[in-house]
């Protein structure tokens, strides 16, 4: 009998899984102090239940961080409270038989990824003279705490008026055969090549002028992204040379009361295209447009000094605390977050927009954008990483249905960022399974 009760027990200990599952608080904050690589950084956490209406567990969520490009998390919610459902590709006007045009920041013409012919379609059509019209602007072609160095990464687009080709040029450099194509192609652009021997094919740029260096590489085709030094004339050779068409730039030009608006993509589209790859021209390239619907003048800072003006986007929010908020993508290290703010604008993207809109324009774990071989296809979230710093913000569905909000952000660790984001991992995992 008692051999038969036994079996009955260790069955029914067996039929409770969940038991063996749980991740209580204590032990989440513990993980959080103690896991590899955790234990010399400085780390900020948000746990809430969307079911229950409750914060599970916190850490330093009070504490301003550095949340590198999680900033566009932001950034994404002004564009969709500011800017119309269709945005603007350029604003124009018609005087007798001229047409003038100038720029909203519209960032989509002509862009490799997401090549948009609207205005370039617009102009060729037109049976007018063409004008364009360099609009005032405020703006330095970095944000304020970028790296200097920035100018020679694929993610260091310069901001502009007018953007075109993604301010950038492709490399196709085919390392066999020592040759090399590049578009956009012009005549203000010089190369050279470089003799140094490199594994791999490297394309740099002098820092003032469009004159780039060519180094081929063992074997292979590769393709190199490298931004262009911006300027207006620049901008618009290239917009003559795609269309055939003469424009000339005017500068005795003010802005109309009343305008002709030539419309490009949705705005939800370019919110998804900014945050699933993380793109940094876009996310500034968001507020230039927000301050062209604000101000006859163009600026990354003046729209910022918009929305925290008598704290305008706070209350929006329903934030009790002041943003450090300098520029759109998160490059700069001046930007600085706490986690509950990060909370607090998840919860409100989920109750204003819905979740599901949230699950489309986010990255998705093994599936899309930054994270797309990271963490399991339950994760929706938004990364940024400067060196040092790393931090995940989003939503976690759990094996039981429910919807958690998340914020993790490791500052000042001294381990690789691959071992933090592996860690980060752990910590999801857990409560995926526990919630």
């Amino acid at each position: 009998m008692n051999r038969i009760f036994g079996i009955i027990l260790v069955g029914c200990l067996l039929a409770i899984p969940s038991l063996g599952q749980k991740y209580k608080k204590k032990q989440m904050l513990k993980d959080l102090n103690t896991l590899e690589g955790f234990e010399n950084a400085f780390i900020g956490f948000v746990l809430y239940d969307t079911e229950k209406g409750k914060i599970v567990a916190e850490q330093n969520a009070d504490k301003q961080m550095t949340p590198a490009s999680v900033t566009k998390l932001y950034t994404a919610y002004a564009a969709l409270d500011y800017l119309p459902e269709d945005l603007v590709a350029t604003e124009y006007t018609i005087k007798g038989d001229s047409l003038i045009f100038w720029s909203t920041g519209y960032p989509l013409s002509l862009h490799p990824d997401h090549r948009d012919s609207t205005l370039t379609h617009f102009l060729y059509s037109s049976d007018k003279k063409l004008y364009y019209w360099p609009r005032p602007s405020e703006d330095e072609r970095f944000g304020p705490g970028w790296g200097w160095d920035d100018y020679s990464g694929y993610y260091g687009a310069e901001k502009s008026r007018f953007p075109i080709y993604g301010n950038s040029i492709e490399f196709i450099v085919d390392n066999q055969n020592q040759t090399y194509k590049y578009n956009p192609s012009y005549q203000g652009i010089r190369i050279s090549i470089d003799t140094t021997e490199s594994k791999r094919a490297r394309v740099s740029r002098d820092e003032s002028w469009n004159e780039f260096k060519i180094q081929f590489g063992e074997e292979g085709i590769d393709t190199l992204i490298r931004p262009f030094k911006y300027s207006d004339r620049l901008f618009v050779e290239l917009l003559q040379n795609e269309i055939n068409k003469e424009i000339e730039i005017v500068d005795d030009f003010e802005r109309p009361e009343t305008n002709e608006n030539l419309l490009g993509v949705k705005r939800d589209s370019l919110v998804k295209w900014m945050l699933q790859p993380s793109d940094n021209l876009f996310a500034e390239q968001f507020h230039v447009m927000i301050a062209s619907e604000k101000s006859d003048t163009l600026g990354v800072n003046r729209n910022l000094d918009y929305l925290l003006e008598e704290n305008v986007f706070l209350k929006n929010l329903d934030l009790t605390e002041e943003l450090t908020w300098r520029d759109g993508s998160g490059l700069t290290r001046y930007n600085m977050f706490t986690p509950s703010s990060l909370f607090v604008l998840l919860s409100q993207f989920k109750e204003k927009y819905g979740l599901d809109f949230m699950k489309e324009v986010l990255p998705q774990g093994q599936t899309s954008g930054t994270i797309s071989e990271l963490y399991s296809p339950s994760v929706f979230a938004k990364t940024g990483t400067l060196s040092n710093n790393h931090s995940l913000a989003g939503y976690i569905e759990t094996d039981k249905g429910n919807t958690m909000i998340f914020v993790i952000m490791a500052n000042h660790y001294t381990v690789s960022t691959s071992h933090i984001r592996k860690q980060f991992g752990v910590i999801l995992d857990k409560i995926q399974k526990a919630y």
